[in-house]
């Protein structure tokens, strides 16, 4: 390492305590459960929602889906790639690492085309219409899914990019996602089936988005509730076994790498050292952090990035 050998154990007592935080996240019951139940819900609603996004009535098939890839991604423009993100509580009282990735977003994007909108519950309402039962139902209680909605619905309508409030980028997004973007649509993935949401990307009116708005707009018109909490990705999961054009255009979709966009977070409690982090910014186009932990290691990555100090340097 650049200064000496650090410590391999320093933060890693303050990365455990951090862990703890996520340890009911994931609930592989209630995962089952709730394919089950969207399964039930999509189903007989199919026709309806397959002819809202501009397929028809009946079934196609997956080269269906890879043609609409292909179409899709020849609309990909860098320069109309806005990015977006949500935090629907003044910015200035939001943990320190949720304001210093905004602001480092922020400053990344300043001179470009496509700078940083922050968007809250007021401003999304600008651009895009939220309805009642969903306002009614998450704003409020279930702020996450709140979210959820909105950020796909900002890219059914509007296309570009979204970054969750707890992201760092290494170099302007719009240049690195548009080759990326060659279906259309493109998630980050741990596997095949299982994306992340904290970043999307898509032209306006792909398939693969506006079916996912449509059926959560569905779903909460009807007051399903939240039988799981990662609802958004089990819905996810239902579209590509119902829909064979959705599973289609995500079959072309190039993979982004959620591992290898955990990096940073994996590492944050560790000392700074430019040579690590020189590899994390090169193993993925953005990294997701987040604002969950106790405390601050003294010379830790964390420590560095609340006070605004770049992570790279040289």
């Amino acid at each position: 390492m650049s200064d000496g050998i650090p410590n391999p154990l320093q933060g890693l007592e303050a990365q455990l305590r951090r862990a703890d935080r996520f340890r009911d996240a994931v609930d592989p019951v209630a995962a089952i459960a709730a394919y089950r139940a969207f399964t039930d819900f999509l189903r007989p609603r199919l026709p309806e929602l397959r002819v809202a996004a501009g397929l028809p009535e009946q079934p196609g098939t997956r080269r269906d889906g890879r043609l609409i890839a292909e179409s899709d991604g020849e609309r990909v423009d860098p320069s109309a790639l806005n990015l977006y993100t949500f935090w629907n509580t003044p910015l200035q009282t939001a943990p320190p690492l949720v304001q210093a990735c905004v602001g480092e977003m922020t400053r990344l994007h300043a001179d470009l085309p496509t700078p940083l909108t922050v968007l809250d519950g007021r401003s999304a309402r600008e651009l895009v219409d939220i309805p009642d039962a969903v306002a009614d139902a998450l704003e409020k209680d279930h702020p996450a899914h709140f979210s959820d909605f909105v950020r796909i619905s900002v890219l059914d309508r509007l296309g570009g990019i979204w970054v969750d409030a707890t992201c760092w980028a290494p170099a302007p997004l719009p240049e690195a996602v548009a080759p990326l973007l060659t279906a259309g649509a493109l998630y980050p993935r741990w596997t095949h089936r299982q994306i992340g949401n904290w970043f999307i990307a898509a032209v306006p009116a792909t398939p693969l988005i506006r079916l996912q708005r449509l059926a959560l707009e569905a779903w909460w018109e009807q007051d399903g509730g939240i039988p799981d909490y990662f609802l958004y990705h089990r819905i996810f999961e239902v579209l590509l076994d119902l829909v064979p054009e959705f599973h289609g255009q995500w079959d072309a979709a190039p993979t982004l790498s959620s591992a290898a966009s955990h990096l940073l977070q994996l590492g944050m409690m560790q000392p700074w050292d430019p040579d690590p982090l020189r590899f994390v910014a090169g193993a993925s186009i953005v990294q997701k952090l987040s604002y969950k932990y106790d405390d601050v290691p003294p010379g830790s990555v964390l420590e560095r990035l609340v006070s605004g100090e770049q992570l790279l340097v040289g």
